[in-house]
């Protein structure tokens, strides 16, 4: 990359202890490439630290300016609620999917006047090619997108280059740097929504279902292994009757609907099966869900933006396919909303990467989400890699386990909840 924009003037991010060093350099140089941040509306996008939505609201006080914050994961959109109640109250702080705001950021960003997008390079192109090109069709003048220098490639120009008709990086903080995007291209796309499919069993039937991808969803629009592998295991468990209540599941017709809460998958004593697809991703495990047991409650849920639109649009690719209740698809961290002991059956892939970084300990917060939520003889299905050695960590937080199937990347385990 060509270092062409002068050096960032200095290594501070005003009022908030909680910046790194990227989030120094992506301020910095906003500042060095447009001046004061006080000319217009401000967005952030993927605040890892909270501290470029604090920067940002230091920026435009006092004025009749907004910070709009897109933020990826729930938990950190709610914590970053949490921090700013005053700010929200104002609506000085507005964050997508929280309080009625539009979770895509193209609502977000509907009827502004941004003077600048402050983003974190997220890890996946497809995922900065979404953004981009959402920005530039809104009509923000620049974007200014910050990273640790060895995971930044060319790549990343280039797919800026697409939405934006200057692209540059500039000189770095330490060990990390910008690219600034100016000028939104006035032709630019529409947002590009991955196409693929998966070759399954349902019930013992092969079966083609559609897949969509968007942003940087974990797979894209394929089928990963580990989930594949997972409903193998699990269909062979429905045709021979070993899921409970699943075996019934097809034949349970027009059951009426029990009060509950409006987020719980199911309520425990009706009679329709309430089934989780935990952490939905492109939405695979949950067509199969509604595919296989269509009068089930289904919930989908996920803690990242892009996973619960491409399972949303999944949804509707495949939305020929007849269901009873239906599916509800709903942006949350580790199921915080859902009620104690609603759901019969939880299929659950989870995330092993925190950023670039490998962290087995992500599931556990997840296995205690799913310990609650199951009711008594309850199932939990669920993959993992193979080395990382799980079942005792989830014997322990849920249940009795056993093992149902296993080859040399992934593991599938069944625990019951007692």
């Amino acid at each position: 990359m060509d270092s062409t924009s002068p050096a960032p003037s200095a290594p501070s991010a005003p009022g908030d202890d909680r910046a790194d060093q990227t989030d120094r350099v992506i301020l910095e140089s906003a500042r060095a490439e447009l001046g004061p941040l006080d000319r217009g509306d401000l967005v952030v996008l993927d605040d890892a630290t909270g501290a470029l939505s604090s920067a940002a609201l230091e920026e435009i006080a006092g004025g009749a300016f907004r910070v709009l914050v897109h933020e990826a994961s729930a938990q950190r959109a709610l914590a970053l609620a949490e921090a700013h109640p005053a700010a929200r109250r104002e609506g000085r702080l507005v964050i997508a999917g929280l309080d009625g705001t539009p979770q895509d950021l193209g609502g977000l960003l509907e009827g502004s006047a941004p003077q600048v997008a402050l983003a974190r390079l997220p890890k996946a192109l497809a995922a900065l090619d979404h953004r981009a090109h959402a920005l530039a069709r809104a009509g923000v003048p620049a974007l200014v997108a910050g990273g640790r220098v060895k995971h930044m490639t060319r790549a990343q120009n280039e797919v800026l280059a697409g939405a934006f008709d200057e692209v540059h990086a500039t000189r770095g903080i330490g060990k990390s740097r910008a690219l600034v995007g100016r000028g939104p291209r006035a032709e630019d796309r529409s947002a590009t929504v991955l196409e693929g499919g998966a070759d399954i069993r349902i019930r013992g039937e092969k079966a083609r279902v559609p897949l969509r991808g968007v942003g940087g969803v974990f797979g894209g629009a394929s089928a990963d292994a580990g989930s594949l592998l997972l409903l193998e295991a699990l269909d062979r468990a429905v045709v021979a009757g070993e899921v409970p209540r699943a075996a019934d599941a097809a034949d349970v017709g027009d059951a009426p609907d029990a009060p509950g809460t409006a987020d719980a998958p199911g309520v425990a004593g009706t009679d329709a099966l309430a089934a989780v697809d935990l952490g939905c991703g492109n939405g695979l495990m949950t067509v199969y869900l509604r595919r296989a047991f269509p009068d089930a409650r289904v919930l989908a849920t996920d803690d990242d933006l892009d996973a619960v639109a491409s399972t949303r649009a999944t949804l509707e690719a495949d939305a020929d396919v007849a269901a009873g209740p239906g599916v509800r698809v709903l942006w949350e961290s580790s199921l915080a909303a859902q009620a104690a002991g609603s759901a019969d059956l939880v299929l659950l892939n989870p995330p092993f990467h925190d950023g670039t970084a490998v962290d087995a300990t992500l599931v556990h917060g997840l296995l205690d989400a799913v310990a609650r939520v199951l009711r008594a003889g309850g199932e939990l299905w669920f993959v993992h890699n193979s080395h990382l050695r799980y079942r005792s960590e989830v014997e322990h937080r849920v249940g009795p386990v056993r093992q149902r199937a296993r080859d040399r990347r992934f593991t599938v385990l069944q625990a019951t909840r007692g």
